[in-house]
């Protein structure tokens, strides 16, 4: 696997033209940010967030997205436990 991360990283950074350090940076920042949003968006699905604040953080879309799929979650449990 880890040949496989390296040998990846090796081919981003020739076929951008940068160094591979830029490659790891770019991946962490990606990944810190993909976190962060899910955090955000767990806490206010959670209740421990309000909307406003929410969509100030990580943006309108991604809270309706947020709302949309636990809606889709929500109805699947009803429709299990009325089965």
């Amino acid at each position: 696997m880890a040949t496989d991360l390296t040998e990846r990283v090796q081919e981003l950074a020739e076929a951008r033209n940068v160094p591979e350090s830029e490659i790891l940076e770019q991946a962490l920042e990606r990944g810190v940010e993909d976190l962060w949003v899910d955090l955000i968006l767990s806490r206010y699905v959670n209740d421990e967030l309000d909307r406003k604040t929410a969509i100030e953080l990580v943006g309108r879309d991604r809270v309706k997205r947020a709302e949309r799929e636990l809606s889709v979650v929500e109805d699947d449990v009803r429709w299990g436990l009325d089965a």
